[in-house]
């Protein structure tokens, strides 16, 4: 038998003695931090699966008022409202909603008449005093500006009350703003007439009988609306006076007087020999409706009163909208607790986000910055994430030139066994020598996906605010809406998208290719020409995703091709900031040993 005094510790394991219980059961911290950094990782990745799906699945718009919106606090929060904007079409004229992408923000306005109170915080009166009891305006909601000749915007107002042209989905009464007019407007037997065909089949769908000799060439706006949606044709027939009582205020070259005079002699003649002043007044009235009253869903045709009416018979069901109503139903977050609504990833990554662009984004005019505030909120953006992204791949950041050499150790692994690719036994081998020389050089083949569940979350999380913050909705920076899709804006013939999108594909193109050609001289010196030939093929896949990243630069809206863009330009500076730091002398006598000793290197 072994003498007790010369054996083995490890012996002592199995001894009865109390004293030697613990040996052998020395806690693993290495393995522990493995283990919870496996699952860090893992929820990570679970939480970024969850928003990648959430991204398709939660509804955001371009428009403000819309989707998923992020705000500072709950007196910001903004309905969905429409721009109205008198625009010349051929030799008449004619209303139309137009883009809202112009710098103006309801929430920055201010009345003085009324003590600079905030216009949200007067409709948010107006809406309590119809009824409505719900957060913020509720889901819809419809609010009606008007853009004048001077390019200033005007809320449009009613005469009989001086309210608002507003409404909620929340509202459960809406009181008649204005004092409704006998307004004439052109029937489809005056486009039928005047060759207006497309006109008259698009916007009435009702052409049969009103070419009769008796039927008149302008019908009147029905004042008498039905009880049961009484509400919503109501706001329609108020949107349709304050357009009407606009005429005088226009510089469309007549009045309403004047009007009025001009369709009694087009009617009385038939619209024969008519003066040469009231046909060109009649001109110009044509189509000053036509596509307004579409929108306003007054297009149904009583040929037995001559009138148009609020049109109840509508298969989409419009009828049961109000004009103007947002599309996609209205969902601020304001609180940290509005976005727990959305789940861990808003609340983790988005919610935060959307506070720093804010915050800078609402700092300043939009209007006094012409759209440079919200560049300067999207840098800072940049510069936040880019930290962040650092601090996570500082290994392999430094650790490149060890990186690219194990790439070629590798390779020169994969030309050893390539004839050998049926063979199960050697294909076996490979596997062992590449682990033992990831494990001989402290590296991770997971890596590469740690570093994706960083920067996938925090891109993700970029987009979505992107798209959520209304200052960006409305921004036009250098002839660009920030909201839009340049693709989109170039295939509908705006080229001056063309550059934007040319720019995102040379910086990507210029963020993946120069930390390959810092490193050639390496690479050249280490691999032979088989090498050479499995290492294209190991990164033939690194090729086709960039590509793929490439061209969906290409796809996303203009705000977040900006936040690419810089954020390339940021890539660069660092591949060449850090080529250059490893060629310094403070570099070799300090940072080198320093990362060499942890391994790094």
């Amino acid at each position: 038998m072994l003498n007790k005094k010369n054996r083995p510790k490890a012996f002592e394991f199995f001894d009865n003695n109390p004293k030697n219980s613990n040996l052998g059961k020395k806690i693993n911290w290495k393995n522990i931090r493995r283990i919870i950094k496996l699952i860090i990782y893992f929820l990570i990745f679970g939480i970024t699966l969850t928003g990648c799906i959430q991204s398709f699945v939660v509804k955001t718009s371009f428009n403000v008022g819309e989707g998923v919106e992020f705000y500072q606090n709950d007196s910001e929060v903004t309905p969905n409202y429409t721009i109205l904007s008198t625009e010349t079409k051929g030799k008449s004229y004619e209303v139309v909603p137009i883009n809202k992408s112009n710098n103006f923000l309801i929430s920055a306005d201010k009345v003085k008449s009324n003590n600079d109170q905030n216009i949200l915080s007067l409709l948010k009166e107006q809406s309590e005093k119809n009824g409505n009891s719900q957060k913020y305006f509720g889901q819809h909601s419809s609010l009606i500006l008007y853009k004048n000749n001077n390019n200033s915007f005007e809320y449009l107002k009613g005469d009989l009350d001086n309210e608002f042209l507003f409404i909620t989905s929340g509202d459960k009464v809406y009181k008649q703003k204005n004092q409704w007019t006998d307004i004439k407007v052109p029937s489809p037997k005056f486009y039928l007439k005047n060759g207006d065909i497309d006109i008259a089949k698009e916007l009435f769908k009702q052409t049969s009988n009103t070419e009769d000799k008796d039927s008149p060439f302008f019908f009147t706006i029905n004042n008498d609306l039905v009880p049961s949606y009484k509400k919503n044709a109501s706001f329609s027939r108020d949107i349709i006076q304050s357009i009407y009582n606009k005429i005088d205020t226009n510089t469309l070259g007549f009045s309403k007087d004047e009007l009025q005079t001009a369709i009694e002699e087009y009617q009385t003649k038939k619209g024969e020999g008519v003066s040469d002043k009231n046909k060109n007044i009649i001109e110009k009235y044509s189509l000053y409706f036509a596509n307004l009253l579409k929108n306003l869903n007054y297009n149904k045709i009583n040929l037995e009163k001559n009138t148009y009416e609020f049109n109840l018979d509508k298969a989409d069901g419009s009828y049961k909208k109000f004009a103007f109503e947002n599309n996609v139903a209205s969902s601020p977050i304001v609180t940290w607790g509005d976005s727990w609504a959305y789940g861990p990833f808003y609340s983790i990554f988005v919610y935060p986000l959307s506070k720093i662009i804010l915050g800078v984004s609402e700092s300043q005019s939009l209007i006094e910055w012409n759209g440079w505030i919200t560049i300067l909120a999207i840098v800072m953006v940049v510069v936040l994430t880019k930290i962040i992204s650092f601090m996570f791949r500082f290994k392999t950041i430094f650790g490149q030139s060890k990186q690219i050499e194990l790439q070629a150790k590798k390779a020169k692994i994969d030309a050893k066994y390539e004839p050998y690719k049926n063979n199960k036994v050697m294909q076996q081998r490979q596997r062992q020598e590449v682990a033992e020389l990831y494990k001989k050089n402290n590296f991770s083949p997971f890596a590469p996906f740690s570093q994706a569940l960083v920067t996938m979350p925090i891109f993700i999380a970029v987009w979505r605010v992107l798209q959520g913050i209304p200052s960006l909705k409305v921004t036009y920076f250098l002839g660009l809406e920030l909201s839009a899709t340049s693709y989109q804006k170039l295939f509908s013939g705006e080229w001056i998208y063309l550059p934007i999108m040319i720019v995102v594909v040379v910086t990507q193109v210029l963020q993946q290719w120069i930390p390959k050609w810092l490193n050639k001289t390496k690479t050249q010196r280490i691999m032979n020409t088989s090498e050479s030939e499995a290492m294209k093929k190991q990164l033939k896949t690194q090729r086709i995703m960039s590509i793929v990243f490439i061209f969906i630069g290409l796809l996303f809206q203009a705000s977040l091709q900006i936040y690419w863009i810089i954020g390339a330009l940021w890539e660069i500076s660092q591949s060449l900031g850090v080529h250059y730091l490893q060629k310094s002398k403070v570099y070799r006598e300090k940072m080198q040993p320093w990362l060499r000793k942890k391994k790094i290197l």
